[in-house]
Order: structure tokens, then sequence, then C-alpha cells
């Protein structure tokens, strides 16, 4: 019953705050008022990027020209959108989302299931965020920003990087440096930490008992390249970053710290056909490990970590869109200061179906599965799935409602416990 009584107050909620909505001609995203085009030119629907969206993130945010069809050379990465002028009110942005949701925990203890839950019925405010972000005109230098104002009851500097973006829009190379996401917008769609639903896939998000996820943003310079062929219908992308890593509590080092090595990504992507592509990912890095915090047993030890993945999804008929990946871990691990170096390994699968019936307008499902253990103890099993439909209040794409259901299972490999959590979420996001 709570279930549906917070159902029927979003919908009303929702309803109102449509009506209420300003209208389309003053409620567009800065790329897309700098352009003058609407959000689908680079999203399936935001924040999901197609073809076209992945491109003009590796140009530096500059349109990829119409003309490339390989009778003449492809324009220089600095004089791509050269007539546009600079305006303020086409470089900055905002986010608001909103969300009304139903939680249902369910805890076990040992081999026994158990009669710990937690439900919660809630009305949230999920973000308000502030971007700014451009290219600075005819010259090869660009620049982001993002600002959570509120996430998670705190706020501050989510991003923020310089980009310079060299050669020809069919054969460019760029180098970033300052704090950025290590995963956001990178790849091809199924590699994309931000997509249709409102959580990332778990097979991008696990976090290990070291503490250690790729949902970070650690401070480095990242390096790319990036081949098109006529009219980009082949694109051929590699990236590598270097970065400063993660404190001992898994949150990203800002600035100095007593850990000297650094943590390396690379990234490989090919995208081909309408809308589909391919993507494989490496990761290679060490953090400082505090065992046993506040016992008398109490340890610290520097582990490493490797990650190896490879995903791909493909668009058929421009409505049907599959998508699938994978990932290995595999961690140090020490049970205490004396025993050998043990280790973590998991392997997680995930695959995701979205129907598009019409611009504007998707139904989705996806599915992950994974499994790990830290030897010698036995393996745990995690499963997660997840279906919604997403809808765009306005032609232009930038103000969404979408609804939501997921439902996740987390085995522990430490602890050797498992939760279960079940999760109605209908959400409504502005993107002005």
């Amino acid at each position: 019953m709570r279930f549906w009584n917070s159902f029927i107050k979003t919908v009303l909620v929702v309803i109102g705050l449509a009506l209420l909505m300003p209208q389309q001609g003053n409620a567009i995203p800065a790329f897309a008022r700098k352009f003058g085009v609407k959000c689908y030119t680079c999203h399936t629907i935001p924040p999901a990027l197609n073809k076209n969206g992945y491109m003009f993130k590796r140009l530096g945010y500059r349109m990829p020209p119409d003309e490339m069809d390989g009778t003449k050379p492809a324009p220089k990465v600095s004089a791509l959108d050269k007539d546009i002028k600079f305006s303020l009110t086409n470089s900055l942005a905002m986010i608001l989302q909103g969300s009304v949701t139903d939680d249902k925990n369910i805890a076990e203890t040992g081999t026994t299931p158990a009669t710990a839950t937690a439900t919660t019925s809630s009305f949230n405010l999920d973000e308000a965020a502030l971007f700014i972000a451009g290219a600075v005109p005819e010259s090869g230098f660009s620049y982001f920003g993002h600002y959570e104002l509120y996430q998670d009851g705190g706020s501050g500097l989510e991003q923020g990087f310089g980009v310079y973006t060299g050669g020809r829009a069919n054969s460019s190379y760029f180098i970033k440096g300052g704090e950025e996401h290590m995963q956001e917008g990178e790849g091809t769609r199924a590699a994309m930490f931000y997509n249709l639903f409102p959580d990332p896939a778990y097979t991008l998000t696990n976090v290990d008992p070291i503490g250690f996820s790729l949902d970070q943003h650690p401070v480095g310079v990242d390096f790319g390249y990036t081949w098109a062929s006529n009219y980009f219908k082949n694109i051929f992308a590699v990236s590598a970053k270097v970065t400063n890593g993660l404190n001992a509590d898994g949150s990203e080092i800002l600035n100095g710290s007593t850990k000297n090595s650094k943590d390396v990504w690379v990234d490989a992507d090919y995208w081909f056909g309408p809308d589909g592509g391919v993507t494989a990912i490496y990761y290679h890095g060490s953090k400082d490990q505090v065992q046993n915090p506040g016992a008398d047993n109490e340890f610290t030890y520097r582990p490493t970590f490797y990650r190896a993945g490879a995903f791909g999804n493909y668009l058929f008929f421009d409505k049907l869109d599959l998508l699938g990946g994978y990932i290995h871990s595999r961690d140090d691990w020490r049970w205490d200061q004396t025993s050998p170096m043990s280790y973590y390994s998991a392997d997680t699968y995930r695959g995701e179906v979205d129907y598009y019936l019409k611009t504007g307008t998707v139904l989705m499902a996806r599915l992950d599965r994974g499994t790990a253990k830290i030897a010698p103890q036995p393996d745990m099993h995690t499963r997660a799935w997840g279906v919604g439909a997403e809808h765009a209040l306005t032609d232009m794409g930038n103000v969404v409602v979408r609804a939501t259901y997921n439902q996740e299972h987390d085995g522990d490999p430490l602890a050797l416990l498992g939760a279960t959590d079940k999760l109605f979420k209908l959400d409504f996001r502005f993107m002005w």
C-alpha cells in the first residue's frame, strides 16, 4: 500500500511540474543554445551520448563538420565553429533533479535469511549542479567545470579541467589536465557511466573490499588520439590517464600525499555502423589500506589492483539498442600483518536492452551479475536488475521524467553476508 501511495503522490507532483514548466525556447542546455540544435544531436536521451556527441567531446566541445567527405582536407580543430561568438549563457548550464522513492532493504545474517528489514518512502532533491564549458574561438583550447551545489547532502567541485585539442577533424589529439571522472563520457555507450538509468550499472560501480571503484574523479593528466573516416562513419580513439589515485578511505587524492606512485587508466574505442561500438579498458593502481581500523591488530599496507574489461553495443533500426560488457578485477589482500599476500578477484557482467519508441521516449531493461572471492573463502554472488521508462517533456529533450525499478542482491566476499535492496524511483530532471 505504501508503494502505491508514493506512486500516486509522485504522479500528481510530476503533472504539476510539467504544467508549470517554461516553454522549450527558454529552457535548452548550453551547447544546444550555442549551436541552435536539439539535445538529440549529441544524445539518444540525455545524458547518454550518441556517436556525434562522443565526437563533439573528443574535438574539445566543437561540432563535427558536415562537409568531411574526403574530397578536400578536413578542417583544422582550431577552425571549427570559428564564426560562433562567445556568449556567457552559451557556456553556463544547470541541472536540477528531484525524485520520490520507495526503498526496501533486507539484510542477511549468517546462513539464515534475515528478518531485519528497513523500508523508507521519501521525496528527494537528488542533485543541483552548475556547469561551465566551451571552446575558446579560433584556438585549440577548451574548458570544463562541474560544481555540485547539492548532492547526497554535500557540495563541492566535481570536475574542473582544461583541454588543448590539435590536428584536424578527422585526425586529432588532445591533452587534459585537472580533476575529471575516470569513465564518464569515455568509451562507447555500453561503457559509459551515465546512461538512461538513474545510477550507473553495477558492473561499472562495484566497490571492492579495499575501497576502490571506477566511480571516482581524481586529479591527473589525460592524453588521447582520435581518427575518423569520411562523414564519421567509423571512429577509432585511444585515451590514457595518469592520476594521483585514491586515499586510504577510497576518496580521491586532490592534494599532496605520501603515495608517490601513479594510477594508470587506458581506453580504446571503435564506433561503427549507425551508432554501435566496442570499448576495451585497463586500469592499474595502488592505494594505502588501513586494515582492522581501531582494533588492537590494526595495520597498514599498500595493495595494487587491476581492472580489465570489454564492452559493446549495437543500435538496430535506430530503435533497439543492445548493450553488454565484462570487467575482471584482481586486487592484493592481506588478512593480517604476518600472513602472506592473498588476493580479491571478481568477474562482473552486464547486459541491457533499450527500445526507443520514438524520439525522446525509451523503454529499458538491464541485468548485472558478479562473482567475487577473497582466497581461500568461497565465492559470493551479486545480481542486479532493473526496468524503466523515460520520456522527454519538451521537443528539445532537456526536461525528462523517468520511472525505474531496481533490485540488487549484494554478496560481501569479506564478511560472507548479503543484502537485498528493492528501489522504485520516479524522478524529474530539468536541464537549462
